[in-house]
């Protein structure tokens, strides 16, 4: 995984969710008569917007009729009458359950309707007591939508622009432009740099490890700890004596052949006591086997 020369910052976004218009579920209970009816609130008006998913809240009643509900107790509180209201009543106990009517819904769900008009942007309703058959009502509430939702979305930034980001980087500031591994540290695998129980370096992976002197040309105060690891397999004692003579291996390697000061960098094995993964699986362990390049925040 290669550093990328732009990353992201840490931030909080707004997203909107777009709005959309109120459909009743196909196999939804209670429906609306068809014949024109007038309907309590109770019983009937309330559950029918609920089969919509709408409910209100006690907050909103004071912007209902008083006749439709009331509080009591913190709760909401039906009447049980049968009552027509008119249009620009209906409108407010609708948007009451949290739903809002566009003036372009209007124009494109309501036309030629007696419900609603629209005439410069605004909404005109007729005060005329009207009571609807379910064929109305399935075109007047699909004309009302749910307003759209701000939604806050966590972006978790990449702060040393490796392509892993902070909430996983269990190595921040690593240099720019070295290949880092899933955990965002700067590592090679012992398979790739060592044969089986060895300390040597194997010849044909030299290259990879020539390649470090740009990023140790490129930050020329940068100081690097070589830590050797190993998996849990076999002696704690071997393990360990092994991860401190690869790290050294690499160490020499670097300052006898690829040329970096010797003052700027230090091995120290960990053998098996600081595992990147559990050691549970192959795969896992072959990845705690491995040689780490620290950068020292100290020097």
């Amino acid at each position: 995984m290669q550093k990328k020369t732009l990353f992201a910052l840490l931030a909080m976004l707004a997203i909107s969710i777009p709005a959309h218009s109120l459909e009743l579920p196909a196999d939804a209970t209670p429906q609306f008569s068809k014949s024109s009816t007038a309907y309590s609130s109770s019983y009937q008006f309330n559950n029918l917007l609920g089969a919509y998913g709408l409910t209100m809240d006690p907050e909103a009643v004071s912007s209902v009729p008083s006749s439709y509900a009331k509080v009591a107790d913190d709760k909401v509180v039906f009447n049980n009458n049968s009552i027509a209201y008119t249009p620009a009543e209906y409108h407010t106990i609708i948007t009451a359950y949290g739903v809002e009517l566009l003036p372009e819904a209007v124009n494109e769900k309501l036309a030629g309707h007696s419900y609603a008009t629209v005439k410069n942007d605004t909404i005109s309703f007729s005060n005329t007591s009207t009571a609807y058959s379910g064929a109305d009502w399935t075109t007047i509430l699909s004309a009302y939508s749910l307003p759209p939702v701000l939604v806050e979305v966590v972006v978790i930034g990449d702060s040393d622009g490796d392509g892993v980001t902070d909430d996983l980087d269990q190595c921040p500031n690593t240099p720019m432009g070295v290949a880092v591994g899933p955990r965002g540290c700067w590592a090679l695998t012992n398979a790739m740099l060592f044969d089986f129980d060895s300390a040597v370096i194997k010849p044909e992976f030299y290259h990879v490890l020539d390649y470090t002197k740009e990023a140790f040309d490129a930050y020329p105060d940068m100081h690097v700890q070589v830590d050797g690891h190993t998996d849990s397999t076999g002696a704690e004692s071997y393990n360990q004596m092994l991860s401190e003579n690869r790290a050294k291996a690499i160490m020499n390697y670097l300052v006898n052949t690829v040329g970096v000061e010797a003052s700027r960098l230090k091995a120290v094995g960990y053998g098996e006591i600081r595992p990147g993964f559990p050691n549970d699986t192959k795969e896992n362990r072959a990845m705690n086997r491995r040689v780490e390049f620290t950068p020292l925040t100290n020097k």
